[in-house]
């Protein structure tokens, strides 16, 4: 049986060595196993396993981290739900600015007010949430004035480009969902 194993081992070794042989790869230097048993001859094996990164202008879901896709540009609310009521509308007329320090900027034809906002690991009222599977904690704090008191609260990050972000509320029962995109570089 040790025989068996050590052969089928050796035989899938075979296999992606010839597999990199025609890719043009190079197996690295470092790592790996030795396989072989008792009486028979050791052979090195090395996995190299595959490198996927996303692209910096991936808009599907970028993995860039959001205070880079968020400091540079000018964002508006294109979409504002808490449970069925559309709220998109009370957001009309501003645009909001990030920057790298943690201050947001929301300038409503001309009349500013700054806030805060702070990217962290996502506290869950009831466990995972329930509306995306994010742990990226993310808290807007713009004052008690509204429309923008309803963007004041315990977000965390369901998707995000490199146009828009999406956040949801990380409290179920507030059944809040926003969406930012991006208006101007």
């Amino acid at each position: 049986m040790k025989k068996f194993i050590t052969s089928t081992m050796l035989i899938m070794a075979c296999a992606l060595a010839s597999c990199q042989k025609e890719q043009g790869l190079k197996p690295a230097s470092t790592g790996g196993s030795t396989l072989g048993g008792s009486g028979s001859k050791s052979t090195k094996v090395t996995v190299t396993p595959p490198v996927t990164t996303a692209p910096a202008t991936d808009t599907v879901t970028s993995k860039l981290p959001i205070g880079s896709l968020i400091t540079t540009g000018t964002w508006k609310v294109t979409s504002y739900f808490e449970g069925t009521q559309n709220a998109t509308d009370k957001f009309a007329t501003y645009t909001f600015t990030f920057d790298a320090s943690g201050k947001i900027t929301a300038n409503q034809s001309g009349k500013i007010l700054t806030g805060t906002w702070l990217y962290q690991n996502a506290v869950f009222y009831y466990g995972v949430p329930i509306y995306g599977s994010s742990p990226d904690g993310f808290v807007i704090n713009l004052g008690a004035v509204k429309p923008l008191s309803l963007l004041s609260k315990n977000l965390f990050i369901s998707k995000k480009t490199t146009t828009d972000f999406y956040l949801s509320s990380v409290n179920p029962a507030e059944n809040a969902h926003v969406r930012f995109s991006k208006i101007a570089n």
